[in-house]
């Protein structure tokens, strides 16, 4: 994997003091691979990069992982992972295999986006460099194995790929030598509506509830549970009568 080394004044930070957290960051960032990859690149499982990703000021407890990334990052020809092609550098081999080849294919984008398990949209986005997404993984190792096979097989390699794709699709219930062969992903097939069959779909929504009591109904009397009993208020205590003064002594 050719690389320039990075820029010197960030190896100038570097060599005063140990690699931590965030220098893992930076080697990813510096080299342009994925999680995955620099992980496989260091050795290290994807649970220990993140816990350095949350510690980025953390100091990278593996001596051996830090050695390897200062010298990874002084010395570019260490790097050991291949240069992944683009499907700009593949095509024009594949283009001309497949017009060598007698096997029948569909249209070359079509084609190629199935022997790389995608489909034609994908190869379009992938070679006018429109959308977000990144090539996945497996398919930018398959276009590497694509471009060796077709740089020392030829066209015998070529053919070799399409005959294992077209095993693959037959053992998924589809062709790949049909025109109809877009994309792996399999439809099920179109089934015409029968004549008067409701539409499938979300129920009709409902309209507001009727009232009943408009329309002449009486209304369910409320069971004893539910019924709230009227409140009672009791009778005003009647005063008993005054009773007459006591009859006076001194008389």
């Amino acid at each position: 994997m050719a690389l320039t080394l990075p820029d010197e004044h960030q190896l100038d930070a570097l060599r005063g003091r140990a690699l931590r957290g965030k220098d893992l960051l930076f080697l990813r960032q510096w080299t342009g691979l994925s999680i995955a990859d620099c992980c496989y690149l260091l050795g290290m499982p994807v649970m220990r990069w993140h816990y350095y990703q949350r510690r980025p000021d953390q100091l990278i407890e593996d001596a051996g992982v830090a050695l390897l990334a200062r010298a990874l990052l002084t010395h570019p020809e260490a790097h050991y992972l291949p240069a992944f092609p683009t499907v700009a550098e593949v095509y024009p081999a594949y283009q001309r295999a497949l017009q060598q080849s007698a096997t029948p294919l569909p249209e070359p984008d079509t084609a190629l986006g199935l022997l790389v398990g995608r489909d034609r949209a994908s190869v379009r986005r992938w070679r006018t460099g429109t959308g977000q997404r990144q090539i996945p993984g497996p398919v930018r190792r398959l276009l590497l194995v694509l471009q060796i096979l077709l740089r020392h097989h030829g066209v015998p390699g070529f053919e070799a790929l399409v005959e294992r794709a077209a095993f693959e699709a037959a053992a998924r219930g589809l062709d790949l030598h049909s025109p109809a062969m877009k994309t792996w992903t399999r439809r099920k097939p179109y089934r015409p509506r029968a004549p008067n069959a409701p539409r499938r779909g979300r129920p009709p929504k409902s309209g507001p509830p009727v009232d009943t009591t408009s329309q002449g109904q009486e209304r369910d009397p409320p069971s004893p549970a539910t019924e709230t009993a009227p409140s009672r208020r009791g009778r005003p205590r009647k005063r008993p009568p005054a009773r007459p003064p006591p009859p006076d002594s001194s008389l």
